[in-house]
């Protein structure tokens, strides 16, 4: 595999970067098509978040792309972000509700063709987006912190015990907010909503970040205390639940109200153990790195958010790790295993027949071990590290101040910007050029399965929540000295891992 210098990263994410302003900038507004046909360098209908059919500039999955555009611009490029601002500020101008809440995400989006905003399941959504939040507040610092405000005002139901809904309404009266009282209390109560950790942790981001660009620490206070709510559902092993409530849905299939895990898991597992859907382990690692990041840039103030990232990680190793195969054993939060069970029921966790088999340790999780030692120097993340990166095909990373054996060519299952960004985080904790010179050979293969120019996904398709550009843009900043705070920081794959529940 070749090492690109860092100019040849530069060239190949600015002539992708052109070709989408070119191509699919809109020609009324300064808004951008979601995705391009690459070889017809074309606009397309593409809709990566169950709203509606058509051309769609959805602009909580053009996050990655603003980002790339500013890093261009950091680096040197030409004149990007003039064009990431335009559509922040026309968004924020025309796309949001009288409350400040933005027509994105989940189930909302602006139509291109019918020059209108399109909604699904009438509710504003948010999962594992973690918008440009810096950018938009240098851009428009009262719409983002209002924005934030409105987030938290449509989406969390009971501020007493922090039960919220991914699902939140447009238009909703505006509450007393942070001047709330919380009194907490049990975990795993009939709630009134989902609180999945996908829309958790983008509350309490956008809420610390709030705190960060106003001062204030009524919004830090609340933003620890929902990701605490995580924590609270930890049993023996020391793992989190992927929510802390329950909830009577409807079942995928029968009409059973009620926990979903609960009706399919529970009446074939015997024995004293606590069946819920906030007590399976669904290991997502971007939420750890995003807790990791709000720890960082709040500094003392955030000390919380790594502590609790790290006591995770390490519970993910010692519970559930096996480096013989680089996998994660699948199981309830106490431990019990689920490997093998099978699914005798229809409903939200597969069909009838599924069998529960492991969760694959991929590149997002090289990223996020290695993110969590460069903050703490963990000894533990560490060896998760080394024991993932071989799993990957990328050689051994030796321990610390040895010399690395790393190979020359890795698998294309490894050839992902997240396997870039750990090695780019080893390198930062530990100085070795042999970690940033291996980012540069995962660089050239990504850039070398560029269709017609551009970074595209299986079908042929420029999306723009394609995290490869910026991580290459991280990747030439680094192979030319610049330092990272000086590019915006990284989201990744919002994707699930392979296998688990």
């Amino acid at each position: 595999m070749r090492a690109p210098d860092a100019s040849e990263f530069v060239d190949a994410v600015q002539t992708h970067a052109d070709a989408v302003l070119e191509h699919a900038r809109d020609e009324r507004t300064p808004l951008l098509t979601d995705a391009l046909d690459a070889s017809a360098r074309r606009p397309i209908a593409y809709d990566g978040r169950d709203v509606a059919e058509g051309r769609l500039s959805n602009a909580a999955l053009q996050q990655s792309f603003l980002r790339a555009l500013v890093g261009l611009d950091e680096l040197g490029a030409g004149d990007y972000r003039s064009a990431a601002e335009e559509v922040v500020s026309w968004t924020f101008e025309n796309l949001r509700d009288e409350t400040g809440l933005l027509y994105w995400g989940g189930h909302a989006a602006y139509d291109l063709d019918e020059r209108e905003v399109v909604v699904n399941k009438h509710s504003h959504e948010l999962k594992f987006e973690y918008p440009f939040y810096e950018f938009l507040h240098e851009v428009d610092p009262a719409a983002t912190e209002r924005f934030v405000e409105a987030f938290w005002n449509a989406h969390v139901i009971d501020w007493e015990t922090l039960d919220f809904n991914r699902h939140g309404d447009w238009g909703a009266s505006m509450g007393e907010l942070w001047t709330n009282e919380y009194t907490g209390g049990d975990v795993f109560f009939w709630g009134n909503g989902l609180t999945f950790v996908n829309t958790g942790s983008d509350l309490y981001y956008a809420a610390g970040l709030l705190a960060d660009f106003t001062g204030e620490e009524a919004p830090l206070a609340w933003a620890k205390r929902l990701a605490r709510r995580y924590v609270e559902t930890r049993q023996e092993t020391g793992i989190s639940g992927y929510q802390f409530s329950q909830h009577a849905s409807y079942c995928n299939g029968p009409a059973i109200r009620g926990d979903r895990a609960q009706y399919q898991f529970a009446p074939y597992i015997h024995g004293d153990h606590k069946i819920y859907e906030g007590t399976l382990f669904r290991p997502r690692p971007i939420v750890q790195r995003q807790q990791l990041a709000l720890a960082e840039r709040l500094g003392e103030r955030g000390e919380p958010f790594e502590r609790w990232a790290i006591e995770e990680l390490r519970a993910w190793r010692e519970a559930a790790y096996r480096p013989s195969e680089n996998e994660f054993e699948p199981m309830l939060t106490d431990g019990r295993s689920l490997e093998g069970f099978v699914i005798r029921r229809e409903g939200y966790f597969g069909p009838k027949g599924r069998v529960i088999g492991p969760i694959e340790a991929g590149p997002e999780f090289l990223w996020t071990y290695a993110r969590a030692y460069r903050a703490s120097g963990d000894d533990l993340c560490r060896q998760m590290v080394r024991d993932i990166a071989a799993g990957l095909g990328l050689g051994d990373i030796g321990a610390p101040g040895d010399a690395p054996s790393l190979d020359a060519d890795v698998g294309r299952e490894a050839v992902e910007p997240g396997t870039l960004h750990g090695l780019l985080e080893l390198y930062r904790a530990e100085g070795n050029e042999a970690y940033l010179d291996a980012a540069a050979r995962v660089g050239g293969a990504l850039i070398d399965a560029r269709e017609h120019g551009l970074f595209t996904d299986d079908e042929g398709r420029a999306v723009l929540d394609d995290p490869t550009p910026l991580a290459l843009l991280r990747l030439a900043g680094a192979l030319d000295g610049e330092s990272p705070e000086a590019l915006p920081t990284p989201v990744g794959n919002r994707h699930t891992p392979t296998g688990g529940i």
